[in-house]
């Protein structure tokens, strides 16, 4: 651990000496900012209770004593902090559940709500005493972020894969129509509105990059951020807390700090091991000031890096180069992370089922130490071989129902992301991005009608006298040969133990198979894969590796 001049910080009988000396004020924000800049790691803690990839946390507002998050699982899960921490308390399941993954939280300014949205294009009002559904708000495509505006928790925005971000009024009547702030061809990936000035909403598009909105001038942005770089793939947006900065992702970008009315980049942040492609992504302020940011990697750690007080830091396009805090423990790719500025504790989340705790006081069970000395052994990634055999030999077919309700470790779902991980390694490309992103767009959109439909189809099923075929039922084994017509969208063993290959439908539209360059084919392939159409990408990806495979 660094250690500041004077007594250890790691002591707070020697703080407490060095105040009653200075008559330093405010000392436990004191206390906790210098603890915090004198670690070079963190300690660790899991906290498990998701049986899928967790693809959205959320504190509460005013002190973080809860944790809200949601995943694949479609479940949303409130977390009692301080009992969860002790281990004297499990998760509460939310009473409203989704159809399809969720991607996005959102807790009202009480913590009495909390709202969720996702893959099954709806956004979900939750009381968080009772557990009950309050209301639900219907969107015609996948809901990707939210943000309650800070002076009224009625009001809330949605940013959608449609293009569309939407402002809605709770008190409304059940059919209102919401007011639509922007809509672009392209999907809004995150929204959130300023914490000081309400009226402004900050916005991140896939290809428009970074806006600026005021909700009293729709359909028209006040301010387009990255001077002539301003169409960029953007995936985050944050505010910090006095509402004069952002902080943005960017696809194969560093993170980005912009003021407020600039248009330029303020810094870039970079570290070597740092990546951002494969994932969708969030990122953060920290600590008591917002002298820090947070992101999650690729490379399976998250970033912190600190922002310079000199404006002119950085050298040349003011990027800071190397990481204040490099914390590794994830097993797979990072793409969530809040931090609590109360307890100055952080947690983080992505393709793992765990949600993982940071802080800089040891906790109950707690791993790590704060010099970074004590190192977990990392494991190594899946080979394409290797995910081509788990797929074929899973037992439970290509879908991911969750029906196990396991909270272990999925070696498929770790493989299938260590397969887009080595995909960037080994730098395959293709010129037929184009048609393998419609197509994953198309298994995409059919996941989200089949996600739809359950209900129904399980109701005609289990109608006296139905002829209905379960799902899983109706794949048509065909021969090994690729060229084969078949109009199936899944592969699974047949009920002799033997492997038959299937081809997906959408084989038929693409004039070559190569793996997609695309950010938002990949997000694409994702939510496919939990969403009803999880066999139909699975089978994609492991067909086309059985290509390039069999190419070399």
């Amino acid at each position: 651990m660094k250690e500041p001049n004077g007594c250890g910080m790691r002591s707070s009988v020697g703080f407490l000496s060095r105040r009653e000396l200075t008559g330093e004020p405010l000392i436990k924000e004191d206390f906790q900012r210098r603890r915090l800049a004198g670690c070079t790691s963190l300690y660790k803690k899991d906290m498990l209770g998701h049986f899928g990839c967790v693809n959205a946390i959320e504190f509460s507002n005013n002190g973080g004593e809860w944790l809200v998050s949601g995943g694949d699982d479609r479940r949303v899960l409130l977390w009692q902090m301080e009992k969860a921490i002790h281990g004297r308390s499990k998760p509460v399941k939310l009473k409203g559940e989704h159809r399809s993954n969720i991607f996005c939280l959102a807790f009202d300014s009480s913590n009495t709500k909390v709202f969720s949205g996702g893959n099954d294009e709806q956004v979900i009002l939750h009381d968080v005493e009772r557990g009950e559904t309050l209301n639900v708000f219907l969107h015609i495509d996948a809901v990707y972020s939210l943000s309650v505006n800070p002076v009224n928790d009625n009001v809330f925005a949605s940013s959608s894969d449609d293009g569309r971000v939407l402002i809605w009024d709770t008190r409304g009547p059940p059919n209102a129509e919401p007011f639509c702030l922007a809509i672009y061809p392209s999907a809004f990936h995150s929204v959130m509105f300023n914490p000081v000035e309400p009226r402004l909403i900050a916005t991140a598009n896939s290809k428009e990059g970074v806006g600026l909105w005021d909700i009293r001038k729709p359909r028209s942005s006040l301010l387009r951020y990255g001077g002539s770089m301003s169409l960029q793939s953007a995936m985050s947006v944050r505010f910090n807390s006095a509402g004069t900065q952002l902080l943005a992702l960017r696809r194969r970008l560093p993170p980005v700090l912009y003021e407020l009315h600039s248009r330029l980049p303020s810094f870039q942040f970079d570290n070597q091991g740092y990546f951002n492609s494969c994932t969708m992504k969030s990122c953060c302020f920290a600590g008591d000031r917002d002298q820090y940011i947070l992101s999650g990697s690729d490379d399976f750690n998250l970033y912190m890096w600190k922002i310079p007080k000199d404006p002119e830091a950085g050298g040349p396009g003011r990027v800071v180069n190397g990481a204040f805090m490099v914390l590794k423990g994830h097993r797979s790719i990072v793409n969530q992370v809040r931090f609590n500025p109360h307890s100055y504790m952080i947690c983080s989340s992505g393709v793992e089922k765990v949600i993982k705790l940071w802080s800089p006081y040891r906790q109950p069970d707690s791993l790590g130490d704060l010099e970074g000395l004590v190192e977990e052994k990392s494991r190594s990634l899946y080979t394409h071989e290797e995910y081509i055999s788990l797929v074929l030999n899973s037992g439970s077919g290509l879908s991911h129902d969750y029906v196990s309700q396991s909270i272990q470790e999925d070696p498929r779902m770790m493989a299938f992301f260590d397969s887009l991980v080595r995909r960037e390694i080994e730098g395959w490309s293709s010129d037929s991005d184009s048609d393998l992103s419609e197509a994953i767009m198309q298994l995409h959109a059919r996941g989200r009608r089949a996600a739809r439909g359950t209900v129904a189809t399980a109701a005609a099923a289990a109608a006296p006298g139905s002829s209905q075929q379960r799902p899983e039922t109706l794949f048509q084994p065909v021969s090994k040969n690729l060229s084969a017509p078949s109009s199936s969208v899944c592969g699974r063993h047949s009920s002799t133990g033997s492997p038959h290959i299937k081809r997906p439908c959408l084989f038929t539209i693409w004039p070559r198979a190569h793996w997609a360059a695309n950010l938002y084919s990949f997000q694409a392939a994702h939510r496919a894969a939990h969403s009803g159409g999880g066999g139909g990408i699975h089978y994609t990806l492991l067909i086309l590796m059985l290509i390039k495979t069999i190419s070399h």
